[in-house]
Protein backbone atom coordinates (compact mmCIF):
# COMPACT_ATOMS: atom_id res chain seq x y z
CA UNK A 1 0.00 0.00 0.00
CA UNK A 2 1.73 3.26 -1.02
CA UNK A 3 2.07 5.83 2.07
CA UNK A 4 4.01 6.28 4.70
CA UNK A 5 4.49 3.51 7.42
CA UNK A 6 3.35 4.40 11.14
CA UNK A 7 5.34 2.88 13.66
CA UNK A 8 5.55 2.57 17.33
CA UNK A 9 8.58 2.51 19.72
CA UNK A 10 8.34 1.10 23.37
CA UNK A 11 10.87 2.14 26.22
CA UNK A 12 11.08 0.66 29.39
CA UNK A 13 11.71 3.34 32.16
CA UNK A 14 13.02 2.54 35.16
CA UNK A 15 13.05 5.90 37.43
CA UNK A 16 15.80 6.30 40.40
CA UNK A 17 17.89 9.27 41.65
CA UNK A 18 20.53 11.11 39.93
CA UNK A 19 23.91 8.92 40.56
CA UNK A 20 22.03 6.25 41.87
CA UNK A 21 21.08 2.53 39.84
CA UNK A 22 18.66 1.17 42.72
CA UNK A 23 17.31 3.85 44.29
CA UNK A 24 14.02 2.58 46.46
CA UNK A 25 11.71 5.14 44.97
CA UNK A 26 8.50 4.88 43.03
CA UNK A 27 7.25 7.72 40.17
CA UNK A 28 4.86 8.56 43.20
CA UNK A 29 7.89 10.11 44.70
CA UNK A 30 9.37 11.78 41.24
CA UNK A 31 5.59 12.98 40.56
CA UNK A 32 5.05 14.69 44.20
CA UNK A 33 8.78 16.60 44.07
CA UNK A 34 8.10 17.91 40.82
CA UNK A 35 4.41 18.82 41.41
CA UNK A 36 4.75 20.03 44.67
CA UNK A 37 1.42 17.95 44.86
CA UNK A 38 0.50 14.31 46.78
CA UNK A 39 -3.16 14.67 45.53
CA UNK A 40 -3.48 12.50 42.66
CA UNK A 41 -5.25 14.82 39.96
CA UNK A 42 -3.31 17.74 40.98
CA UNK A 43 0.32 15.97 40.83
CA UNK A 44 -0.25 15.09 36.98
CA UNK A 45 -1.72 17.92 35.96
CA UNK A 46 0.97 19.96 37.49
CA UNK A 47 3.38 17.36 36.03
CA UNK A 48 1.76 18.23 32.95
CA UNK A 49 1.82 22.25 33.00
CA UNK A 50 6.09 22.04 34.24
CA UNK A 51 6.63 19.51 31.52
CA UNK A 52 4.43 22.34 29.04
CA UNK A 53 6.62 25.36 30.03
CA UNK A 54 9.82 23.41 29.80
CA UNK A 55 9.72 23.61 26.18
CA UNK A 56 8.53 27.75 26.83
CA UNK A 57 6.49 28.02 23.38
CA UNK A 58 9.19 27.30 21.05
CA UNK A 59 10.71 24.16 19.79
CA UNK A 60 13.18 22.29 21.44
CA UNK A 61 16.29 21.13 19.27
CA UNK A 62 18.58 18.25 19.44
CA UNK A 63 22.55 18.63 19.80
CA UNK A 64 23.16 19.55 16.30
CA UNK A 65 20.27 21.31 16.03
CA UNK A 66 19.22 19.23 13.37
CA UNK A 67 16.16 18.34 14.74
CA UNK A 68 13.11 20.15 16.37
CA UNK A 69 9.98 19.58 18.25
CA UNK A 70 7.41 21.41 20.05
CA UNK A 71 4.12 20.31 22.32
CA UNK A 72 0.87 20.72 19.73
CA UNK A 73 -1.76 19.10 22.90
CA UNK A 74 -1.19 17.87 26.47
CA UNK A 75 -3.82 15.44 27.94
CA UNK A 76 -3.78 14.03 31.64
CA UNK A 77 -4.98 10.36 32.63
CA UNK A 78 -4.95 10.77 36.58
CA UNK A 79 -7.23 7.16 36.89
CA UNK A 80 -4.42 5.65 34.03
CA UNK A 81 -1.76 7.12 35.29
CA UNK A 82 -1.16 8.43 31.70
CA UNK A 83 -0.19 11.41 29.96
CA UNK A 84 -0.03 11.73 26.39
CA UNK A 85 -0.68 13.80 23.10
CA UNK A 86 0.57 15.19 20.38
CA UNK A 87 4.06 16.56 19.48
CA UNK A 88 5.32 18.35 16.34
CA UNK A 89 8.28 17.56 14.93
CA UNK A 90 11.03 17.25 11.97
CA UNK A 91 14.32 18.47 10.41
CA UNK A 92 15.41 21.74 10.65
CA UNK A 93 18.76 23.82 10.69
CA UNK A 94 18.92 23.71 6.54
CA UNK A 95 17.46 25.53 3.83
CA UNK A 96 14.93 23.48 1.62
CA UNK A 97 13.70 24.33 -1.53
CA UNK A 98 9.49 23.40 -1.66
CA UNK A 99 8.79 21.76 -5.12
CA UNK A 100 5.25 20.43 -6.19
CA UNK A 101 5.45 16.91 -6.89
CA UNK A 102 4.46 17.50 -10.91
CA UNK A 103 7.27 19.75 -11.41
CA UNK A 104 10.81 20.35 -10.85
CA UNK A 105 11.49 23.77 -12.03
CA UNK A 106 12.17 26.77 -10.64
CA UNK A 107 10.38 27.47 -7.23
CA UNK A 108 10.01 30.80 -4.90
CA UNK A 109 9.25 28.42 -1.88
CA UNK A 110 11.67 27.45 1.02
CA UNK A 111 11.84 26.41 4.29
CA UNK A 112 14.53 28.87 6.07
CA UNK A 113 17.08 27.42 8.18
CA UNK A 114 15.56 28.45 11.04
CA UNK A 115 12.05 27.25 10.52
CA UNK A 116 11.07 23.43 10.84
CA UNK A 117 9.93 20.91 8.01
CA UNK A 118 7.22 19.54 10.89
CA UNK A 119 4.95 16.34 11.20
CA UNK A 120 2.50 15.12 14.10
CA UNK A 121 4.23 12.49 16.48
CA UNK A 122 2.29 10.83 19.58
CA UNK A 123 3.24 9.97 22.99
CA UNK A 124 2.07 8.04 25.67
CA UNK A 125 4.06 8.25 29.53
CA UNK A 126 2.66 5.89 31.47
CA UNK A 127 3.71 6.21 35.14
CA UNK A 128 2.64 4.11 37.76
CA UNK A 129 2.22 6.13 41.30
CA UNK A 130 3.37 2.46 42.81
CA UNK A 131 6.08 1.14 40.69
CA UNK A 132 9.88 2.62 39.48
CA UNK A 133 9.45 1.21 35.91
CA UNK A 134 7.20 3.34 33.55
CA UNK A 135 6.52 3.11 29.80
CA UNK A 136 7.12 5.41 26.91
CA UNK A 137 5.75 5.28 23.81
CA UNK A 138 6.37 7.03 20.67
CA UNK A 139 4.54 7.07 17.32
CA UNK A 140 6.85 7.32 14.07
CA UNK A 141 7.05 7.39 10.49
CA UNK A 142 10.61 6.81 9.58
CA UNK A 143 13.71 5.58 11.18
CA UNK A 144 14.78 9.13 10.45
CA UNK A 145 12.15 11.09 12.81
CA UNK A 146 12.25 12.47 16.39
CA UNK A 147 11.47 9.60 18.24
CA UNK A 148 15.03 9.92 20.27
CA UNK A 149 14.68 13.90 20.68
CA UNK A 150 11.27 12.93 22.30
CA UNK A 151 12.74 10.57 24.48
CA UNK A 152 15.51 12.34 25.52
CA UNK A 153 13.65 15.10 25.82
CA UNK A 154 11.64 13.85 28.45
CA UNK A 155 14.75 12.10 30.25
CA UNK A 156 16.34 15.73 30.22
CA UNK A 157 13.37 17.13 32.09
CA UNK A 158 12.75 14.26 34.40
CA UNK A 159 17.04 14.78 34.93
CA UNK A 160 16.47 18.81 35.72
CA UNK A 161 14.12 17.52 38.87
CA UNK A 162 17.30 15.27 39.85
CA UNK A 163 15.92 12.05 38.69
CA UNK A 164 16.76 9.61 36.34
CA UNK A 165 15.88 6.52 33.99
CA UNK A 166 17.54 3.29 33.16
CA UNK A 167 16.05 2.91 29.74
CA UNK A 168 15.89 -0.21 27.49
CA UNK A 169 13.59 -0.72 24.07
CA UNK A 170 10.46 -2.95 24.67
CA UNK A 171 8.63 -5.24 22.07
CA UNK A 172 5.80 -7.35 23.24
CA UNK A 173 5.94 -10.88 23.08
CA UNK A 174 2.90 -10.65 19.92
CA UNK A 175 5.03 -8.96 17.45
CA UNK A 176 7.94 -10.59 17.90
CA UNK A 177 5.48 -14.09 17.34
CA UNK A 178 4.27 -12.39 14.43
CA UNK A 179 6.98 -10.95 12.92
CA UNK A 180 9.02 -14.59 13.31
CA UNK A 181 6.14 -16.10 11.61
CA UNK A 182 6.84 -14.50 8.31
CA UNK A 183 10.29 -14.29 8.41
CA UNK A 184 13.43 -16.35 7.34
CA UNK A 185 16.87 -16.00 8.22
CA UNK A 186 19.38 -14.53 5.82
CA UNK A 187 22.49 -13.31 7.23
CA UNK A 188 24.64 -15.22 9.84
CA UNK A 189 27.41 -12.51 11.48
CA UNK A 190 30.13 -13.10 13.85
CA UNK A 191 31.85 -10.17 15.86
CA UNK A 192 35.07 -10.16 17.96
CA UNK A 193 36.38 -7.71 19.74
CA UNK A 194 39.33 -7.07 22.54
CA UNK A 195 41.71 -9.24 20.96
CA UNK A 196 45.07 -9.83 22.16
CA UNK A 197 48.04 -7.41 20.79
CA UNK A 198 49.61 -10.72 19.46
CA UNK A 199 46.61 -11.45 17.68
CA UNK A 200 46.24 -8.42 16.26
CA UNK A 201 49.30 -8.17 15.07
CA UNK A 202 49.08 -11.49 13.63
CA UNK A 203 46.76 -10.11 11.14
CA UNK A 204 48.63 -7.45 10.36
CA UNK A 205 51.39 -5.55 12.22
CA UNK A 206 49.72 -2.38 10.81
CA UNK A 207 47.10 -3.19 13.61
CA UNK A 208 48.65 -4.40 16.58
CA UNK A 209 48.47 -0.73 18.35
CA UNK A 210 44.83 -0.49 18.03
CA UNK A 211 42.96 -1.87 20.89
CA UNK A 212 39.42 -0.96 20.09
CA UNK A 213 40.30 -3.49 16.44
CA UNK A 214 36.76 -5.65 15.61
CA UNK A 215 36.72 -8.56 13.44
CA UNK A 216 33.50 -9.43 11.68
CA UNK A 217 32.76 -12.35 9.54
CA UNK A 218 29.48 -12.28 7.65
CA UNK A 219 27.71 -15.12 5.78
CA UNK A 220 25.00 -14.26 3.72
CA UNK A 221 23.08 -15.47 0.30
CA UNK A 222 21.03 -18.10 2.02
CA UNK A 223 17.76 -17.80 3.04
CA UNK A 224 16.38 -20.48 5.63
CA UNK A 225 13.20 -21.28 7.67
CA UNK A 226 14.18 -19.81 11.80
CA UNK A 227 12.97 -23.22 12.80
CA UNK A 228 15.29 -25.07 10.55
CA UNK A 229 18.23 -22.73 10.99
CA UNK A 230 18.19 -23.21 14.53
CA UNK A 231 17.97 -26.64 14.45
CA UNK A 232 21.11 -27.35 11.69
CA UNK A 233 23.17 -24.56 13.66
CA UNK A 234 25.53 -25.95 16.29
CA UNK A 235 25.45 -22.52 18.69
CA UNK A 236 28.71 -23.73 20.28
CA UNK A 237 30.64 -23.63 17.14
CA UNK A 238 28.16 -21.68 14.23
CA UNK A 239 31.11 -22.31 11.70
CA UNK A 240 32.62 -25.65 10.91
CA UNK A 241 36.39 -23.24 10.21
CA UNK A 242 39.52 -22.67 12.75
CA UNK A 243 38.71 -19.36 14.04
CA UNK A 244 41.45 -19.96 16.21
CA UNK A 245 43.73 -16.71 14.85
CA UNK A 246 40.67 -14.41 15.42
CA UNK A 247 41.21 -15.87 19.06
CA UNK A 248 37.39 -16.74 18.09
CA UNK A 249 37.51 -20.90 19.70
CA UNK A 250 34.39 -20.97 21.77
CA UNK A 251 31.47 -18.89 21.58
CA UNK A 252 32.28 -17.15 24.79
CA UNK A 253 35.42 -15.43 22.79
CA UNK A 254 32.92 -13.60 20.28
CA UNK A 255 29.30 -12.46 19.72
CA UNK A 256 26.61 -14.71 17.35
CA UNK A 257 23.76 -12.70 15.06
CA UNK A 258 21.12 -13.93 13.24
CA UNK A 259 19.63 -11.83 11.15
CA UNK A 260 15.91 -12.13 10.27
CA UNK A 261 14.27 -11.01 7.13
CA UNK A 262 9.88 -10.54 6.52
CA UNK A 263 8.07 -10.46 3.85
CA UNK A 264 7.99 -7.06 3.40
CA UNK A 265 11.36 -6.77 3.97
CA UNK A 266 11.58 -5.77 7.59
CA UNK A 267 14.55 -6.98 9.61
CA UNK A 268 15.54 -7.36 13.32
CA UNK A 269 18.38 -9.48 15.08
CA UNK A 270 18.74 -11.94 17.02
CA UNK A 271 21.53 -11.89 19.45
CA UNK A 272 23.25 -15.17 21.08
CA UNK A 273 24.11 -13.39 24.05
CA UNK A 274 20.36 -12.34 24.74
CA UNK A 275 19.15 -15.96 24.20
CA UNK A 276 17.87 -14.61 20.65
CA UNK A 277 15.55 -12.03 21.76
CA UNK A 278 14.84 -9.88 18.87
CA UNK A 279 13.01 -6.34 18.67
CA UNK A 280 11.39 -5.74 15.57
CA UNK A 281 9.74 -2.88 14.39
CA UNK A 282 6.30 -2.38 15.80
CA UNK A 283 3.99 -1.05 12.59
CA UNK A 284 0.47 0.33 13.14
CA UNK A 285 -2.63 0.00 11.20
CA UNK A 286 -3.24 2.43 8.59
CA UNK A 287 -6.78 1.98 10.09
CA UNK A 288 -5.73 4.78 12.92
CA UNK A 289 -4.81 7.46 10.55
CA UNK A 290 -6.33 10.45 10.59
CA UNK A 291 -9.00 9.95 6.87
CA UNK A 292 -7.60 11.29 4.31
CA UNK A 293 -4.03 11.79 5.61
CA UNK A 294 -0.85 10.15 6.81
CA UNK A 295 -0.82 10.93 10.18
CA UNK A 296 -2.16 9.08 13.43
CA UNK A 297 -5.83 10.38 14.91
CA UNK A 298 -5.05 11.33 17.77
CA UNK A 299 -8.59 9.07 19.49
CA UNK A 300 -7.85 5.95 17.38
CA UNK A 301 -4.31 6.03 18.20
CA UNK A 302 -4.26 6.73 22.05
CA UNK A 303 -7.17 4.15 22.28
CA UNK A 304 -5.04 1.73 20.30
CA UNK A 305 -2.33 2.41 22.49
CA UNK A 306 -3.71 1.71 25.77
CA UNK A 307 -4.59 -1.71 24.39
CA UNK A 308 -0.96 -2.28 23.75
CA UNK A 309 0.34 -0.98 27.44
CA UNK A 310 -2.46 -2.91 29.08
CA UNK A 311 0.11 -6.20 27.41
CA UNK A 312 3.29 -4.54 28.14
CA UNK A 313 2.03 -4.06 32.09
CA UNK A 314 1.40 -8.16 31.97
CA UNK A 315 4.85 -8.96 30.41
CA UNK A 316 6.99 -6.57 32.34
CA UNK A 317 4.86 -8.14 35.41
CA UNK A 318 3.08 -5.13 36.66
CA UNK A 319 0.76 -5.80 39.64
CA UNK A 320 -1.27 -2.58 40.69
CA UNK A 321 -1.40 -1.55 44.39
CA UNK A 322 -3.59 0.98 45.88
CA UNK A 323 -0.99 4.34 45.78
CA UNK A 324 -2.95 7.56 45.17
Amino acid sequence: MKGYTLKLSIYELTINRVGERNSEITYKNALETISEENEKEKMFSQFSAKFEKSFDSKFVLNYEGTKAIAIKSLNVIPTKNIIDGMLVGGLTGIEQDVYKTNSSTNTDKFILDNEVAALPYYFKLWMPLDSKVGILMVQSYTEAGVVMLIKDKIEHFFRQQNYAFIDNKFVPKEYKDNFKKFSTVNKLILTKTQMSQQARGALNTLFAAFEGLKVEIRVSGFNVNIDEFWQKMNKDKPLNANLSEFEMQNTGDYNVIATYQDVNGRQAQACLTKNFDILPNIILSDEIKEEGKEYPNYEKIREHTDAILEEVKKEIGYTPNDVE
